[in-house]
This record gives C-alpha cells, structure tokens and sequence, in this order.
C-alpha cells in the first residue's frame, strides 16, 4: 500500500462520519430531494491551481455517490471573498464549504497555529506519517469543536521565499525585505525573528502590491507563485522549505449534521477520493510549475543554508510551548 493510499485509510479512521440532528442554516439542507442541491465551495487560489481541478473532482464524485443529488460549483480567485469571510461563513452555516490555510483557521482556536511552525517537519514524509497518527485525528477534533468538519487534506507543497531584490541563502539575507506572510501570528513571529518586515494581507493582495512596490516578496509554493503571476514581478526564488503546507477541505458541520447518514458518508467518501486525486496532481505538477518559474525568468536558487534557518526560528517552537501544549509532542522535531 502506497503512503497516499495509506494516509487516505487511516485519515477516513481519523475523520470518520459524526451523524447529528442540528438545525439547517443553508436553503435546501439536509434534504435528499429529487433535484440537484448546489453546494458552493470557495477558494482563494487561480483557476490553473491543481487544487480548484481537486475539488471539482470532488464535486463529480459526490454527485456520482448520491446519484446526482448534489452539483458543486467551485469559486476559484477569492470570488466569494477572503479566507477569514468563507471561514466564518462555513462556521456558521452560511457557506457550504471552502477550502484553506490552517493559518486562517488559527482565530478559531489558536492551537492550529502548530501547522504553521517553521521547519516544524524536516521533510514531507514526515508530515504524512503524522498526520497518519494522532496529529491527523487532533485536527479534525478541533476543527469540529469550532463548527468544521473535515472532509480532506490538501497538499500545498514547501513553501519558499521569493523577492525583488536578491537570492537568499542565510537569514542575514532576509534582513529589512518587506514580505508578505498570511494574516497568522505564527508567519508574522517567524519572519520578523529572521529579520524580515513580516507584512501581513490576503493572497488576493499580492500582486498588486508587489506591482505597487507595498512589499518585496512573498513565501508560498512554485504552483502559487506561478499562477497568481507572481513569479514576474519578484524573480529570486530561494528554497527555504521553512513549512511543508497543507490545507484542509471544510464542509460546514451544520450542515453536514443535517444530512441523511447515506448522504454524510457520500461527502466523506467523496473526500477521500479528492484528496487521492489532489496529492497525484501536486505531485506531477510541481516539477511542471518550476519549469514554467525558470521560463518566465525566475532565477532559482537552491543554496539555503537549512540549519541556519532552523537554529534561528527555534526560539518561535519554545516559546509556543504553552499555546500548542500536547500537539507539540506531535511533531517530529520537537
């Protein structure tokens, strides 16, 4: 069994169906009508990200679990507005699903930040595994105590630095650069520790400000940076792998516990398939993505010196001991 097969078995463990009774917030909830239920499912990332190509996958497999019952429809490119709107949202039953950072999900319940700690896992490898165990399951409990029901994890890559101005190698290198980080205390903390003007804003913002001159750079993954044309306004690209990034797909649990349980473990087996189908596509397009950076002009710099970075953002894990308390001993490194 390959590892993405095997994390797919033991997060359906982990996730599992929760049936309940609550109220519907949303039209036509909870119903098994004859015609088709539009769900709307927002996000943040382009068209092109493989992630939007993921979720409509999802959308064909639940209408193929429920004999045509639900119809999907995918809002790419912030549409119906920023991850901390759609999160609030979904909370409260007012927008069916979307998918997201665990960054914007920390206003929610502060322990989530531990999936933004950097270099809180040395390779990707190593996140899978946890998330296979008690770290996978402690997600997902949190995130339904705050209205959430998971429905898959994301891969969104390692994410690196990119700028303006010049390569970077050392953390000495990221001293006075304007960077954007996600609106997270833990981005914020991590990038003004190593020296950076940590400027928090919405994906949504960047490139204008990019093309204003409001930053210098940003820090996200290749696909990103590539389809959210990023990659012509700042061309050194550093490998810093300082976070390997995942995203959670969320369907709203009032809404969820309004479904018949036929329906419920339709969702959560659509899900599974998504997040099969979602790993492959990151996978295969990554290299892609590079490639298409080196030929838009990115000069690609994989002279990072790691453990430069990681001795300099330690203090950030030890200081949050209190906040993440028994997640931390999740983590690999710590």
């Amino acid at each position: 069994m390959d590892r993405r097969r095997l994390l797919t078995v033991s997060l359906g463990m982990s996730l599992g169906t929760t049936a309940g009774a609550a109220a519907m917030a949303l039209t036509g909830c909870g119903k098994d009508d004859a015609d088709a239920t539009a769900i709307r499912l927002g996000d943040t990332v382009a068209e092109s990200n493989p992630q939007i190509a993921a979720e409509r996958y999802f959308g064909e497999r639940l209408a193929a679990l429920t004999d045509g019952a639900y119809d999907v429809k995918v809002y790419p490119n912030s549409t119906l507005g920023d991850p901390a709107k759609m999160n609030l949202q979904v909370r409260d039953g007012n927008l069916h699903m979307t998918k997201t950072l665990f960054a914007s999900l920390t206003v929610f319940d502060k322990r989530l930040g531990v999936m933004s700690l950097p270099y809180a896992f040395a390779r990707q490898d190593d996140l899978y595994i946890a998330l296979l165990a008690r770290l996978g399951r402690q997600l997902g409990n949190i995130l339904e105590a705050q209205n959430f029901k998971v429905l898959a994890f994301f891969d969104s890559g390692a994410r690196n630095v990119y700028n303006k101005k010049r390569p970077i190698r050392t953390p000495d290198d990221l001293k006075g650069l304007r960077l954007r980080v996600p609106q997270d205390t833990v981005a914020i903390d991590t990038f003004t520790t190593l020296g950076a003007v940590a400027t928090p804003m919405a994906a949504n913002e960047i490139l204008p400000a990019l093309q204003q001159g409001t930053i210098d750079g940003a820090e996200n993954n290749p696909i990103f940076y590539v389809t959210n044309k990023h990659v012509g306004e700042a061309t050194y690209w550093s490998w810093t792998r300082h976070q390997f990034g995942i995203d959670a797909l969320l369907v709203s649990k009032k809404y969820f516990d309004g479904l018949s349980k036929k329906h419920q473990d339709a969702f959560v087996e659509a899900g599974f398939d998504a997040q099969k189908r979602e790993w492959d596509l990151w996978a295969k397009e990554t290299d892609n993505y590079v490639k298409q950076a080196t030929d838009k002009g990115a000069k690609i710099n994989d002279d990072v010196d790691v453990d430069a970075f990681r001795r300099a953002v330690k203090p950030i894990i030890d200081k949050n001991r209190i906040v993440y308390g028994d997640l931390l001993d999740l983590l690999p490194i710590v």
